[in-house]
């Protein structure tokens, strides 16, 4: 059973590489303690026959990174948190309409190098026209044509 080493740094490497895709920080310290098991059982040959006692080391491992590791690296990988202030950062903005807006077809309007999709009340813009942005509602602004 020569293999078993090898199988802890493939199974450590995938799931360091699954951190990647998988939200939570947590399973990081799963892949790092595979990799520690990777070392244990190269350097001890005799342990690679008894598969029960290293998924056992495995757990213990990884119960131990997390609990210590964890809070001290949650905030190198956190995510910036953006807050939201509802869109009043378009309110009054001027752009640009690039696909004609009408009463029941939403249309399309160039903001800050950026195309957005735009609907306005009641009125119908060309395009061309430069519009007013109202407000934001999710991803869509509520226009209204710019004399």
């Amino acid at each position: 059973m020569e293999y078993i080493p090898y199988i802890w740094l493939i199974l450590g490497l995938v799931l360091l590489a699954s951190e990647f895709l998988i939200p939570g920080f947590v399973i990081f310290f799963f892949g790092i303690a595979a990799l520690v098991m990777a070392g244990i059982t190269w350097l001890i040959p005799g342990l690679n026959t008894n598969i029960p006692l290293q998924i056992i080391i495995w757990l213990f491992a990884s119960g131990l990174t997390l609990g210590i590791f964890r809070r001290f690296f949650r905030k190198t990988f956190r995510g910036k948190v953006i807050k939201s202030n509802n869109g009043e950062e378009f309110r009054g903005k001027i752009a640009t309409v690039v696909e004609s807006i009408s009463n029941n077809h939403p249309g399309r309007i160039t903001f800050q190098g950026t195309s957005w999709k735009a609907m306005a009340y009641n009125e119908k813009i060309k395009k061309g026209d430069t519009v007013e942005i109202l407000k934001k509602e999710n991803l869509t602004l509520i226009v209204t044509r710019r004399d």
